[in-house]
């Protein structure tokens, strides 16, 4: 799991816009881990998608994952992770209803797809709004 919390959001279409990725929220500074091994391409503040600061982790599949709306980061870019190493906390910056984790997975670095299918290939399931 790439941070403990309270599932409360979902992949998909909402009011007409996707909302590409699950979010899952707890207090700010909370832990977030990396889902898999990688190398971080991206990590600090971004205009991207209003996430505010991201960490970016692209795995040796192509497979890229998307930290969103952390308050800090742990790591640097060109760094090698692990799964399950810290990489960043969890925050409310950039537009968000309050501190989470918006958590995207995009295969080939651009295709979004549901994390929680991705996350169960991992052995990551999790019960949904809690």
């Amino acid at each position: 799991m790439p941070a403990n919390g309270t599932f409360t959001g979902s992949f998909g279409v909402r009011w007409g816009v996707l909302h590409g990725g699950i979010d899952i929220a707890n207090s700010i500074g909370t832990p977030i881990l990396a889902a898999a091994d990688g190398v971080v391409i991206a990590a600090g503040p971004t205009t991207a998608q209003s996430f505010g600061t991201w960490v970016k982790v692209q795995h040796s599949d192509g497979t890229v994952t998307v930290y969103g709306h952390v308050d800090t980061w742990t790591v640097s870019t060109g760094q090698r992770v692990l799964a399950g190493d810290q990489i960043a906390t969890m925050g409310a910056r950039g537009s968000t209803t309050g501190p989470l984790l918006h958590f995207e997975v995009l295969l080939g670095g651009t295709q979004r797809i549901d994390p929680q299918g991705w996350l169960a290939e991992r052995g990551i399931v999790f019960t949904r709004f809690g």
